[in-house]
């Protein structure tokens, strides 16, 4: 076992609002392929939209006012993802493509997310060093896929996140898949099954995606152990190294490392 400060967190955010679909499917896949090659190494946990409440940013901008700061006066599903998403290493999205981009729900999640996000710390502009790794499929062929995971990798980086891709020609910017226009929950893995040609690609870049990630969670968590010092004089890697100290504390409590 590699001798790492704590286990690295994963989390695979699934976008859709529909349970045990496409989206789902490709998530498991990649999140799979993971634990078989680094379980020792990492922590899983997974989240869905299927179900949950997240209503649009009222730009209110209470977040960034008295005792609210750094939080959203709308309660509902939003904060506990938030703390999910503020815990983890590694976030890796899947969801499906809604008019060419990704579903509103994500994106009223990721509007609040940010402005929350910018008020929460006590620098401007925190360097978080979350990787993040995009999934997305739809119905048709060239359908917005690789728009909606533009704007994830866009949104990876206005949060000072680091995005990440799968291997060669299967995955430039993330994984895409389509259905070849069905829209059965079960169909990208019975295209699979039957032994269809893009299907298997999208399962193919999901995996090397999600074990992309974590090597580079790994990089960085290296990096930043031998940096400590330097880091810890710049303001803007606090929360990074808060994330990390705070992550190491609990896994010398549980006698993990």
């Amino acid at each position: 076992m590699i001798p790492i400060l704590r286990k690295i967190k994963i989390l695979g955010i699934c976008g859709s609002p529909r349970s045990n679909g496409n989206s789902q499917y490709l998530l498991d896949c990649g999140l799979q392929a993971s634990e078989q090659k680094y379980g020792e190494l990492i922590e899983v946990q997974q989240s869905s939209f299927k179900g949950k409440k997240i209503l649009p940013c009222l730009s209110c901008f209470r977040c960034s006012e008295g005792d609210s700061v750094g939080e959203c006066v709308i309660h509902d599903d939003f904060q506990n993802l938030r703390d999910l998403w503020i815990e983890a290493d590694v976030i890796i999205y899947s969801m499906p493509v809604y008019h060419y981009g990704i579903p509103g729900q994500v994106k009223c999640f990721l509007d609040r997310l940010g402005n929350t996000l910018n008020r929460r710390f006590e620098t401007t502009s925190p360097r978080l060093l979350k990787i993040l790794g995009a999934i997305v499929q739809g119905s048709h062929f060239a359908a917005g896929q690789e728009s909606a995971v533009t704007f994830l990798a866009q949104h990876a980086i206005l949060k000072n996140c680091i995005p990440v891709s799968g291997d060669g020609w299967q995955s430039y910017l993330g994984a895409c898949g389509w259905t070849l226009n069905s829209r059965e929950k079960s169909a990208l893995k019975d295209l699979v099954q039957n032994g269809n040609q893009d299907a298997q690609l999208a399962v193919a870049a999901s995996r090397s995606l999600c074990t992309r990630a974590i090597e580079l969670a790994l990089i960085v968590h290296f990096g930043a152990k031998e940096l400590r010092l330097f880091l810890g004089e710049e303001p803007v890697y606090k929360p990074y190294l808060d994330r990390l100290e705070q992550g190491t504390m609990a896994a010398i409590k549980e006698k993990v490392i």
